[in-house]
C-alpha cells in the first residue's frame, strides 16, 4: 500500500492538501471522490508500513519467469516512450493481474521514488529477478539506456525460458515412463502374484523356472518391505548429504555431460547459455572480470563452475580466458578456438553471441534426435519388465487345467 499526496478541491471550492493511502493511484482518487473532493493533483509519496517488504519478499519466491519477461518487456516500453521511471513501475502497479509480482513491484517502486538506485531495488528480490537482470540493469543506468536495456533482457529471458521447456520436456517422458513402469511393477509384485502364489501352492503345482524367480521377488519384497523402504530413505539421506558437500553434485553433473543421449542435450545448453550471457553482458558494457563471475552462477554445473573460476583467477591474475578454455575439455575444440580468435581480434562479444546463436541450433536437434531415440528406449524398457512378469503370470495358466484336475 503506498501514500499518496494529494491537491484537491472541495465541494465548497476550497483548496485542500494531504495523505491518502491507497494500493494503487485510481484506488486513491475513487477515495477521494467518495470524500466529495475533486482531485487537481495526486502523486505516490512513501510506502506506508513496514510488513509490505515481508509480504513481497514470501511472494518473490512465487513469481514465475513468464511474469518477469512481461514486466521487462512492458516496462521498456513505457521508458522508450518518456514515461519517467516511477510512474512506469506505478503504472504497472495498478493494472498487472499477479497478485505476487505487484507486491514485488510496489516495494520496488517506494525504493526507487525515495532514490535507491533501479538495480539495487531489483536485487532485494534474487529470487524473482535473475542476477543477470540485476547486472545488466547496473551497467545501463549508467549509460542511460534502461529502456532498450530492458528489452534486451525480455528477449534474453524468453530465449532461456523456450529452451529451458525444450529439455524439461524431452527429459519429462522417460521419468513419466519409469515412473509408471514401477508403479505397474509394485502393483503386479505386491498384490497380483501374491495371489496366484496361494492358488498354486495350494494345488502343489511345479511351477515353470521364470514364475518362480519372480514368486521369490514378490516374497522377498512383501517379506522385507520396512527394510526395503528404510533402505530408500538411507540412500536419499546420503545422496543429500553427498550433494551438500558437493560429491553427489560431482557425479549427477559428469552422468549429465557424459551420458550417450543426454550428454550432448546438456553439453549444448551449458554452452549455449553461458555464451549467451556473457555476450549479453559484455555487449552491454559490463566489465570482463564482472560478467565471468555473473555466469559462474548461470551455468549450474560443477565441471563448468569450476571453470569459471579458474577464468576469474585467471584474468585477476593478468591472463587471458583463451588460456582457459583452450584446456578445458567441457568445451568443444572449435569453439574453444572461435573464442580465442574472438579475444585476439577484440569482437569477442560478437563471437560469443554468434556461438549462443549455433549451439542453439544443435542444441534444438540434439533435443529432438535425442527424443526420437529415448521414446523407443523407454517403450522397449517397460515393454520388457511387464511383459516377462506378465509372462511368469501367464506360464502356469497354460497348465490350469490339470493343476485344478490333480
Amino acid at each position: 500500500m503506498f501514500t499518496f499526496t494529494y491537491t484537491a478541491r472541495e465541494a465548497s471550492g476550497k483548496q485542500q492538501s494531504g495523505t491518502v493511502q491507497a494500493h494503487t493511484q485510481s484506488e486513491a482518487i475513487r477515495l477521494l471522490q467518495g470524500e466529495g473532493k475533486t482531485v487537481t493533483d495526486i502523486r505516490v509519496g512513501v510506502k506506508a508500513g513496514g510488513t509490505e517488504r515481508i509480504s513481497a519478499r514470501i511472494a518473490s519466491g512465487s513469481i514465475r519467469r513468464e511474469e518477469v519477461i512481461s514486466f521487462a518487456s512492458q516496462l521498456s516500453v513505457m521508458l522508450e516512450t518518456g514515461v519517467p521511471l516511477g510512474e512506469a513501475l506505478t503504472a504497472f502497479v495498478e493494472q498487472s493481474r499477479s497478485n505476487n509480482l505487484r507486491k514485488v513491484v510496489e516495494v520496488v517502486a517506494d525504493r526507487v521514488i525515495s532514490g535507491v538506485p533501479f538495480s539495487a531495488a531489483l536485487a532485494e528480490f534474487p529470487r524473482a529477478f535473475p542476477t543477470l537482470m540485476t547486472s545488466l540493469m547496473e551497467a545501463s543506468e549508467a549509460s542511460g539506456t534502461m529502456g532498450l536495456m530492458l528489452g534486451r533482457i525480455s528477449d534474453y529471458l524468453a530465449v532461456e525460458r523456450r529452451t529451458i521447456r525444450q529439455i524439461r520436456g524431452a527429459l519429462t517422458y522417460p521419468l513419466i515412463m519409469v515412473g509408471f513402469a514401477v508403479a505397474v511393477t509394485l502393483l503386479l509384485v505386491t498384490w497380483v502374484l501374491p495371489r496366484f502364489a496361494r492358488l498354486y501352492e495350494s494345488r502343489e503345482a511345479t511351477l515353470p523356472a521364470l514364475t518362480r524367480v519372480v514368486m521369490k521377488i514378490s516374497n522377498f519384497v512383501l517379506t522385507n518391505y520396512v527394510e526395503l523402504i528404510g533402505g530408500a530413505f538411507a540412500v536419499f539421506f546420503i545422496y543429500t548429504v553427498m550433494r551438500m558437500f558437493g560429491i553427489g553434485s560431482r557425479l549427477i553433473d559428469s552422468l549429465k555431460l557424459q551420458l550417450p543421449v543426454i550428454g550432448p542435450i546438456f553439453t549444448n545448453f551449458y554452452i549455449t547459455r553461458a555464451m549467451r550471457t556473457l555476450g549479453t553482458l559484455l555487449n552491454s558494457g559490463v566489465g570482463l572480470l564482472d560478467a565471468v563471475r555473473i555466469v559462474q552462477k548461470v551455468t549450474r554445473n560443477y565441471h563448468w563452475t569450476q571453470m569459471w573460476i579458474h577464468m576469474e583467477q585467471s584474468i585477476t591474475t593478468g591472463h587471458t580466458i583463451t588460456e582457459v578454455v583452450m584446456r578445458a575439455r567441457i568445451i568443444p575444440a572449435p569453439i574453444a578456438q572461435m573464442i580465442a580468435a574472438g579475444e585476439r581480434s577484440g569482437r569477442l562479444p560478437a563471437v560469443l553471441e554468434k556461438i549462443a546463436d549455433t549451439t542453439g541450433e544443435d542444441l534444438e536437434d540434439s533435443i529432438k534426435q535425442g527424443t526420437q531415440l529415448i521414446e523407443p528406449a523407454m517403450i522397449i524398457f517397460v515393454g520388457a519388465i511387464i511383459g516377462a512378469i506378465a509372462i511368469a503370470l501367464l506360464l502356469p495358466i497354460f497348465n490350469v487345467s490339470s493343476i485344478i484336475g490333480k
